[in-house]
């Protein structure tokens, strides 16, 4: 959800009251309709795209989106540099700016749903706010950060508290099918407002938890990326195991060419808890010596001797198209 501080500012802001169709000075927008808060979006966008012009820093330093989201906007819009973005933006029409966050984005947050860091500095980039006081404003009155305001359900709380909570290193093949193992840090832990949350990394991304649940053995975990527009979620075999030093699952997500794929998971708890913030995600190619008494030597074995890590699919929208993929299947 949004911070109130910054909730406050945009809901009063002197620019967004001349929309049509925005309540009056002190009134919640939260039952605005969606062509309301698109109107919203658009003047926020505006004035978004002139502060980047004034002040590149704002996307050089990759506080509006992150490095993978810019690689897709340069493949979109056939660029070659940071330059070349800020000259699109300076050539683009007043009236369809560029959009730095949507309509239906702001309806979510202004209904509760968690705000992604890079869209709150979106939101102070349009207040004006400078990027030194951006972490104040992100901050409420109790001094909590108010944008992972999630919450257990009493089962799974119990359950997360009482046998899972803890250090893991999580384990999956690279997504393209390289033959590399990856090795990140996965924490299970307790926050401050009675909830558990799980944190994770990739190869130059960090996530968390919005949502966790157990039924049927499965634990089910709902992610944001919070360096760049995309979701990942998590399903990990339990069944009625109470001290597992081993769990497997899979993650779902989407591949640079915005392919649903699904990879396989495994978790390793660690006896030794270890400093989240100082471990990233780590190469380890099948084909290096490790040692065999060492943790990374048995899970490296099992990935290797494994012929489904990774699933991928395409875009088909016919029967034609299927019938096509699947002749190259059979060529193949």
């Amino acid at each position: 959800m949004i911070p109130s501080r910054i909730k406050s500012e945009i809901e009063n802001s002197p620019s967004l009251l001349q929309v049509t169709g925005v309540p009056a000075k002190g009134l919640d927008w939260k039952n605005c309709t969606r062509t309301v808060f698109e109107r919203i979006a658009r003047r926020i966008n505006q004035e978004v795209t002139q502060q980047v012009i004034r002040n590149t820093y704002l996307v050089k330093d990759f506080l509006l989106f992150g490095e993978n989201e810019f690689d897709n906007i340069k493949f979109r819009y056939k660029l070659s540099s940071m330059d070349d973005f800020v000259d699109l933006l300076k050539s683009m029409n007043q009236q369809r700016p560029y959009n730095w966050i949507s309509g239906k984005t702001l309806q979510c947050y202004w209904n509760y749903s968690n705000a992604k860091d890079k869209k709150l500095n979106v939101l102070l980039s349009f207040l004006g706010i400078h990027s030194n006081d951006w972490d104040s404003w992100k901050t409420s009155s109790n001094g909590k950060p108010t944008w992972h305001n999630e919450k257990n359900n009493n089962g799974t709380l119990y359950l997360l508290r009482k046998h899972f909570v803890g250090h893991y290193f999580r384990y999956y093949q690279k997504s393209d099918r390289s033959p590399v193992l990856i090795k990140t840090p996965f924490i299970i832990k307790e926050h401050s407002e009675e909830i558990v949350m799980v944190e994770t990394k990739t190869l130059g991304h960090r996530y968390k938890s919005t949502y966790m649940v157990i039924r049927d053995g499965a634990l089910y975990i709902e992610c944001e990326n919070l360096d760049w527009n995309e979701k990942e979620n998590y399903i990990f075999n339990l069944g009625f195991e109470t001290n597992p030093e081993v769990i497997s699952g899979v993650s779902n997500t989407l591949n640079r060419k915005g392919h649903a794929i699904a990879i396989k998971n495994l978790l390793l708890k660690q006896r030794v808890p270890y400093n989240y913030d100082q471990y990233e995600g780590v190469e380890i190619p099948f084909d290096q010596a490790l040692d065999e008494a060492s943790e990374d030597f048995h899970i490296l074995n099992f990935f290797r001797s494994s012929s489904d890590n990774i699933i991928t699919t395409n875009y088909i929208h016919s029967l034609e198209e299927l019938n096509r993929l699947a002749s190259l299947k059979q060529i193949d």
